[in-house]
């Protein structure tokens, strides 16, 4: 049985904590196939009408586009919905393709503790194997204490050893605005060319 792993998100702009956590992940967990899905409209955050998704899709694959040996794909499947990304829409669709394989969804430890809130969330835990990777060191215990209360609810939820990158899109964008000189530290030097060349975010 192969192992598929899904990360999705918005990726605006996609940077070294999501690129770090996303290869982890895939070595930890010995994946056959990696699919990353930036989101078209999420459900519990806005995205800035400026950026547009196609660069948000490109940028998903300037930033793997390095990782030759491994298999990691960039799926637009979100992005040609013009609907709300649910992500129990797109785990099922997944599901129609990988009949017979494991599905692993990686999911960062904020979402997690609101994924009572997600739609269909309790269907939703029959469909994959989620894997929690931390944000920081600050919600460590009560991530223990859900991940128990779902797993009590028939769920299988696996922890991602990961070391926290503690640095959020909303916050790299407002380092672009302002010219920050240490963005070389959160952001690979491909997107960021990306992001010069294009002068993006800094009128925002």
């Amino acid at each position: 049985m192969n192992k598929i792993g899904i990360f999705g998100g918005t990726f605006n702009p996609i940077h070294k904590g999501h690129e770090i956590t996303a290869i982890n992940f895939y070595n930890k967990l010995n994946l056959n196939k990696l699919i990353v899905i930036p989101s078209n409209i999420p459900p519990h955050k806005q995205i800035d009408s400026k950026i547009t998704a196609e660069q948000r899709f490109e940028m998903c694959g300037i930033c793997f586009d390095k990782y030759k040996n491994y298999n990691i794909c960039i799926s637009d499947f979100e992005l040609k919905k013009n609907s709300i990304s649910y992500t129990y829409d797109t785990v099922m669709e997944i599901r129609k393709i990988y009949i017979n394989e494991q599905i692993y969804f990686l999911i960062g430890s904020d979402m997690f503790l609101y994924f009572e809130n997600w739609y269909k969330y309790q269907e939703l835990l029959k469909l994959c194997v989620f894997v929690v990777a931390f944000r920081n060191n600050r919600d460590k215990q009560e991530v223990l204490k859900f991940r128990e209360k779902l797993i009590k609810m028939g769920a299988e939820i696996e922890l991602l050893e990961n070391e926290p990158f503690e640095i959020s899109s909303t916050e790299l964008r407002k380092y672009i605005k302002n010219n920050n000189f240490n963005l070389e530290k959160y952001i690979s030097a491909e997107v960021l060319n990306y992001i010069k060349e294009r002068n993006l975010y800094v009128l925002q």
